[in-house]
Formats: C-alpha cells, sequence, structure tokens
C-alpha cells in the first residue's frame, strides 16, 4: 500500500473548482493575518455557545518562525470523500441539498474517524473531539456556519479581513494583487 498523497490549497480558477464555496485566506499582499484567532473562537462560540481548545470547526496554523499564519479549513471538496467514507451517510455526514455543504450531524456520528482519514488535505480538515457530556468521540468540520443568516461568523468577525469566502474572493491567488479603485 503506497503513502496517501494529499491536495494541496486550492489557488488558481481551475483549482477552485474542484471545491465547493469554502473559507480562504487572501494573499498576504491583501491581508496578512495576525494570528489573534478571532475566527476560531468566533466558530466555537457560534456552534457551542463556548470557545476552548479543539471546539473550533477552523484553525489557525502559527508560524512561529516565520510569522506567517495559514487558516485551515474545509475545502467542500465537490466529490466529498468524507461523505463517501462515512458509514451512517445521511445521517450523521449530510450533504444540504440547498447549498451542496458537507456536514456533520453530531447527534448520529459514532466516531470512527473514516471521514477526516479520507480527506484530501493534511492536517485533515476533519477533527474528532468528545462530545458535550465528553464521553464520546465526534467529527467535526466547517460548515461555513450552515444555518446561520449572517453567513461564517470567523468572516465576519476577523479584525484584519484576511479571510473570506472563495466564490466572493479575487485575491485567492499568491501573486494576487488588491484592484484599485476608479474614484
Amino acid at each position: 500500500m503506497g503513502e496517501k498523497v494529499y491536495a494541496k490549497e486550492p489557488t488558481t480558477p481551475e483549482e477552485l473548482a474542484q471545491y465547493g464555496n469554502h473559507i480562504v485566506q487572501y494573499s498576504p499582499e491583501y491581508s496578512l493575518c495576525a494570528g489573534c484567532e478571532t475566527c476560531s473562537i468566533m466558530c466555537g462560540l457560534t456552534h457551542d455557545g463556548f470557545t476552548g481548545p479543539g471546539n473550533s470547526r477552523i484553525h489557525v496554523d502559527l508560524g512561529t518562525r516565520s510569522m506567517i499564519h495559514r487558516i485551515v479549513a474545509c475545502q467542500q471538496c465537490n466529490d466529498h470523500p468524507c461523505y463517501n467514507a462515512c458509514p451512517r451517510k445521511d445521517a450523521a455526514m449530510c450533504l444540504d441539498p440547498d447549498t451542496g455543504i458537507a456536514y456533520v450531524n453530531e447527534e448520529n456520528c459514532i466516531g470512527c474517524g473514516l471521514c477526516a482519514r479520507a480527506c484530501k488535505f493534511q492536517p485533515s480538515r476533519i477533527v474528532l473531539r468528545k462530545n458535550k457530556d465528553r464521553k464520546k468521540w465526534k467529527a467535526m468540520k466547517c460548515d461555513l456556519c450552515r444555518g446561520n443568516p449572517e453567513g461564517p461568523q470567523c468572516i465576519k468577525w476577523c479584525p484584519v479581513r484576511c479571510i473570506g469566502l472563495s466564490d466572493d474572493s479575487t485575491f485567492v491567488d499568491s501573486l494576487a494583487t488588491p484592484v484599485q479603485s476608479a474614484d
């Protein structure tokens, strides 16, 4: 059995076409992540009503030597390997019929971890954590704050505006420069 080859972060329009709408980090020329983890904090507060290590669906990979921080969130792959790997498909790992967003229904998740292992990315965009009563393992992944009329709270509350949605973003290419105003 060969070593698993992981996907790289999509940056070109061709690569982005393989994924649904997802959280993207803008080019450092546009806005640099400060590493404050407000996105992670707001994610935990929105979904669970509290924040702490391990209850966020978005993660900040702090670049301690380079001081370049990287936002890590589910890419919402069009082929949904996490959904296909789930033994409780449509009960635990579900697809929103309107948006195509893959999300976890925690009540029905058995915590097997097959979805996390099927993720194309390293680190996996799906993490396992203990549920609220701390007895069972459950999968957790970004669902773009599905059902929240204000959209993803990580984007709304980012103080440096370094993240956005892929469908709305023109600054995902690493060589991108902000568009100049015509005023």
